[in-house]
């Protein structure tokens, strides 16, 4: 087996593994080009890097962009997006004009409503709702004038700017098979199946991935809460009925978490039950991770996040296109993805506090 404690065969592991999802990525999106406008024009949607997305200039009008506020206390990621999307907008001479909601479905939908009622040019929705739960809002957006961009989802007629979920899914599972020898027992955890569908294409593309690897078993998935519950909590709960229906050493080679809370209660399990054989695998960087990463609190070797200041920087960016009257193509944009090793995780605190600072500050002008 891998030695766990080599922090230069982390480094190398970590490097190999976003090498492949970046080429993985960059083949995809070279073949969707080759196939040239007459397929685009065929009714295609097509898939490109936001990295190509540029803010139009001012026209004299000044844009005025709904923007739903629906991130609850766990949602620290969702949070910096959103304050990115109000900054963007804000840079450019544009007005948000925002919703407070909880982070759900229901809540997330009730405020997209109300902001087609608040004299807007723009509406960004996200981030729970299905392209298909939302279509009704955008038939009544864009009855109404309005035009629509997706924001971390993909949304009906409308540019949107989403994780790379699949690029996720594939550098975590090359880093994991990679430093395991392809040798060893999984077991996933994420928010309830259906809650957010990111984390049900990671944890689908895993186990696809585990499937294949003779020496691999994957056991069955650790279901857990909501936003609105306390995760923590029940990550911590969920992985020690876990670790009691496998009490044996060595039954258990890793913890898969697609959501940071879960990480922090399955580090407090395996504290609990004194399981220091068993490594954690995390997506979704947040402050309380990070310290404990850093802090080597937790047994947490690796973590892939999503850059959401970058895609909240760019649904900004899209809605201001829309607003300045400009022709966008109904495009799925794809933010580069983020991971690090334990010995990485100081410096990203660092960065993150800081961000989480400025998010704060500006979001709480307008109720966040």
């Amino acid at each position: 087996m891998a030695d766990y404690t080599d922090e230069k065969a982390h480094k190398h592991l970590l490097r190999e593994a976003l090498e492949y999802a970046e080429f993985s990525r960059r083949t995809i999106l070279t073949g969707a080009t080759a196939l040239g406008a007459g397929a685009l024009g065929g009714g295609l949607i097509g898939t490109a890097s936001a990295d190509e997305i540029r803010v139009a200039q001012a026209t004299g009008k000044k844009v005025r962009v709904g923007v739903p506020l629906t991130y609850g206390p766990f949602n620290q990621p969702w949070r910096r997006g959103c304050w990115q999307v109000v900054k963007t907008l804000l840079d450019n001479g544009c007005e948000p004009v925002c919703v407070r909601g909880e982070p759900t479905k229901a809540s997330e939908q009730s405020a997209e409503r109300t902001l087609l009622d608040r004299n807007i040019d723009v509406l960004v929705l996200g981030i729970y709702s299905l392209e298909s739960e939302t279509a009704y809002i955008v038939e009544d957006a864009h009855k109404r004038g309005i035009k629509t961009v997706g924001f971390a989802v993909s949304v009906k007629d409308s540019p949107a700017v989403v994780e790379d979920t699949w690029g996720t899914a594939t550098a975590m599972g090359y880093f994991i098979q990679n430093m395991l020898q392809r040798q060893g027992t999984l077991v996933q955890t994420a928010e309830a199946r259906g809650f957010y569908t990111p984390f049900d294409m990671e944890s689908d593309m895993l186990e696809l991935m585990t499937k294949f690897e003779p020496r691999m078993k994957m056991l069955p998935f650790m279901h857990g809460g909501v936003s609105t519950q306390d995760e923590i909590s029940d990550g911590r709960q969920n992985a020690l009925a876990m670790l009691q229906a496998h009490p044996e050493p060595g039954s258990v080679d890793a913890i898969v978490s697609w959501w940071w809370p879960f990480t922090i209660g399955a580090g407090q399990a395996l504290q609990q039950t004194k399981r220091s054989e068993i490594k954690i695998f995390n997506h979704y960087f947040s402050d309380q991770l990070l310290s404990a990463m850093a802090a080597k609190t937790f047994p947490i070797v690796f973590s892939t996040d999503v850059p959401w200041h970058i895609l909240g920087q760019k649904t900004g960016e899209l809605a201001i296109k829309l607003g300045r009257g400009e022709t966008v193509p109904n495009n799925v944009y794809r933010v580069p993805i983020t991971a690090i090793t334990a010995e990485e995780a100081g410096k990203a605190l660092a960065e993150l506090q800081e961000m989480d600072k400025q998010a704060i500050a500006l979001l709480k002008q307008y109720g966040g």
